[in-house]
């Protein structure tokens, strides 16, 4: 989708100095996010991020070492998102996001705020910007807007989904150095086209669900008219906080999750952790490739304390919710991991719950029969799938040409895995980006997958 109309410049300005010490900007932040939380779920995600103790004591470490309080809100903002940017997930990457969101709101506030160009956007504009981050939205009135373009940002970004559910097009990773207002620019948004394949997708009879990774998440697909959600994320409850969730705490938000979906299937992935995707308080071991290390399910086995809270939390709370609950085991290689994963688990009762599998590695691809034989479902994850298959680095832009999710070999590692399911008797659908792909759609069909799951909808 291709729109032009006049540039709008979006801009900021915060004063350099500092009229407020941290403890009172803290304190005015709060207050202002308590406000908002209780209309937007998103604010109430970012009230968490900014009572959580590890932002507090980051800063209170910078401003103890004789940081002014500006620098030790920028030094600790660095450390914290640094954390999220090593993270191999672009859902997680994103929630970097919302931290400098809340520490610009902190800067801002320390500061005595900004001043912004919020008013007066011309009707058909395109509004530039270098990043739009969640709390500018809700000074936006998108109804002005014919499109957005962004120098930074992430397609999970909460100004993505804004954009898209409202059919605005958004571009990311712009040059806009040379634009100036008023300019006519042209934005073309290769992104918006979920609702075409889920359309053609529903019309050849295939279910289809949204990934997600918080409870707003959750709601939104749901209200949008999502099947279900086909992959549930639950590393954010386990990296955005200083020590493991309690069984409790875990319990309490997979029931919130399954209540959010109205009757309609969640899929729980088990945690997807390990060397690529670190754990704050639970240091790993310095990998040379921890795209082949300790990670999904080789971590949990290794941790297996982990492991078992997690599935007692789902079980409990699926028994509240019978049959609506299937759980995910991510980066399967062996039967045996599998074997074990429902030792664990122990005994279901009947229709309480379904156990399956991520189709991510070409091991799971080569025993794909036997793994079937012991799941419910699969579930392709076509974007470590394709990075293993065609061995090249989906992060290295040097091998991007390998890195196609479609190309013959990745395609013929697919039909296996869904032949596999089908003589299996089991579902098998696809949640890596490659679903939401409108340009994979009429092939994914041909390979005759059950459902797609897909970013949006």
């Amino acid at each position: 989708m291709v729109v032009s109309g006049p540039a709008y410049l979006w801009t900021r300005t915060a004063s350099g100095e500092a009229v407020r010490s941290f403890a009172d900007a803290f304190e005015a932040v709060r207050e202002q996010l308590v406000l908002e939380a209780g209309a937007n779920p998103l604010f109430a995600a970012h009230l968490e991020m900014l009572e959580d103790p590890m932002l507090r004591d980051a800063v209170e470490a910078g401003l103890a070492s004789g940081k002014s309080d500006r620098e030790a809100l920028d030094a600790a903002c660095k450390e914290i998102c640094a954390m999220f940017a090593e993270v191999d997930d672009e859902y997680l990457r994103a929630r970097a996001d919302d931290v400098r969101d809340v520490f610009r709101r902190l800067d801002e506030a320390v500061c005595g705020g900004p001043e912004t160009s919020a008013q007066d956007i011309p009707d058909g504009a395109v509004l530039v910007a270098q990043e739009l981050l969640p709390s500018d939205t809700v000074k936006i009135d998108f109804s002005r807007i014919a499109g957005i373009l962004c120098s930074k940002g992430s397609t999970t970004s909460h100004v993505c989904i804004i954009a898209h559910s409202k059919g605005i097009p958004i571009q990311l990773g712009v040059d806009i150095s040379g634009i100036s207002e008023g300019d006519t620019v042209s934005v073309d948004d290769p992104l918006a086209c979920p609702s075409q394949v889920a359309r053609l997708a529903r019309l050849a009879g295939l279910k289809v669900y949204v990934n997600a990774g918080s409870i707003q998440d959750i709601h939104r697909a749901i209200a949008t008219g999502a099947d279900g959600i086909g992959l549930f994320r639950t590393e954010f409850l386990f990296m955005e906080r200083q020590s493991l969730p309690s069984k409790e705490e875990q319990l309490a938000l997979y029931k919130e999750a399954l209540k959010a979906c109205k009757g309609k299937p969640l899929t729980l992935r088990l945690l997807d952790a390990g060397a690529d995707k670190p754990l704050p308080y639970m240091p790993v071991s310095q990998e040379d490739n921890p795209f082949l290390g300790l990670r999904g399910v080789r971590f949990l086995l290794r941790n297996p304390e982990i492991l078992k809270t997690q599935l007692e939390a789902a079980s409990e709370a699926a028994g509240d919710f019978p049959g609506q609950l299937r759980i995910m085991v991510p980066m399967v290689c062996t039967v045996e991991e599998l074997r074990k994963v429902k030792e664990a688990l122990g005994p279901v009762p009947e229709g309480l719950l379904q156990l399956g599998i991520m189709v991510e590695t070409p091991s799971a691809v080569l025993m794909a029969r036997e793994l079937a034989a012991e799941c419910d479902f699969f579930s392709a994850g076509t974007n470590d799938l394709t990075q293993y298959v065609m061995a090249a680095d989906r992060g290295n832009a040097s091998v991007s040409d390998l890195y196609d999710p479609m190309s013959e070999p990745v395609r013929r590692a697919l039909a296996l895995a869904v032949e596999a399911a089908h003589q299996a008797g089991i579902p098998i659908g696809i949640c890596g980006e490659t679903a939401s792909d409108a340009k994979a759609t009429e092939a994914l069909i041909g390979l005759s997958f059950d459902s797609l799951s897909l970013s949006r909808l």
